[in-house]
């Protein structure tokens, strides 16, 4: 479980195909910490499992399917990654609720700054229209993100300058892919009314 609040960046250092699967050597920052065999770190917002590391780097295991429908398939050598290690029992939760579980790819479609504040517009699949809600929460590589404006196949989000300067997503231009993950509040009352368990009726009572 993680809260969005990226505790640093840092860079891919190599990938190595793997039985269809790669490992991922990423540089290990002083930020970070300590770090353990079987720990959990959000990488882009993906919840990567500690497989072995050393006093300048982690490695993980990144399976096919994670390849497939994130944007690790795309990671090489130098990719800058967003950080953040699992939260700990007692540690404040500054963003969300993350799992670190992606939901979707999206396309960064327009970027524009004004003053201090930098607005991001990124595509919608209709399909997923009902899991956001405006100033509602999503992760976005990691990041957890207020949604300023939602639109039937877009919606935007405003980034701070610590966010912009403190994260990869300052670098992101028109056309770049992200990781989505959407509030899993959302995702349950979906699945909860698509079931049947629960009825608009019953948030009147």
């Amino acid at each position: 479980m993680f809260t969005g609040i990226i505790l640093t960046t840092s860079k891919i250092l190599r990938t190595v195909p793997s039985a269809g699967a790669k490992i991922i050597s990423i540089q290990r920052p002083k930020a970070l910490g300590e770090i353990k065999f079987g720990a959990s770190i959000a990488c882009d917002g993906i919840c990567l499992t500690v497989t072995g590391f050393s006093e300048t780097s982690f490695e993980a295991e990144v399976m096919a399917e994670t390849l497939s429908k994130t944007t690790a398939g795309s990671w090489n050598t130098n990719t800058i990654v967003n950080l953040e290690p699992a939260l700990r029992i007692g540690d404040r939760l500054d963003g969300h609720w993350v799992q670190g579980h992606i939901d979707r790819v999206s396309t960064l479609l327009e970027s524009k700054t004004q003053g201090a504040t930098t607005w991001l517009r990124f595509e919608l699949d209709s399909r997923d229209r009902a899991l956001m809600v405006p100033q509602g929460s999503v992760a976005i590589n990691g990041v957890s993100l207020t949604i300023s404006e939602l639109k039937p196949t877009s919606f935007t989000i405003a980034l701070i300058s610590l966010t912009r300067q403190h994260t990869n997503l300052g670098q992101l231009a028109p056309g770049a892919k992200v990781n989505l993950e959407y509030d899993v509040l959302g995702k349950y009352a979906r699945a909860l009314h698509e079931t049947g368990s629960l009825k608009l009726e019953g948030l009147y009572e």
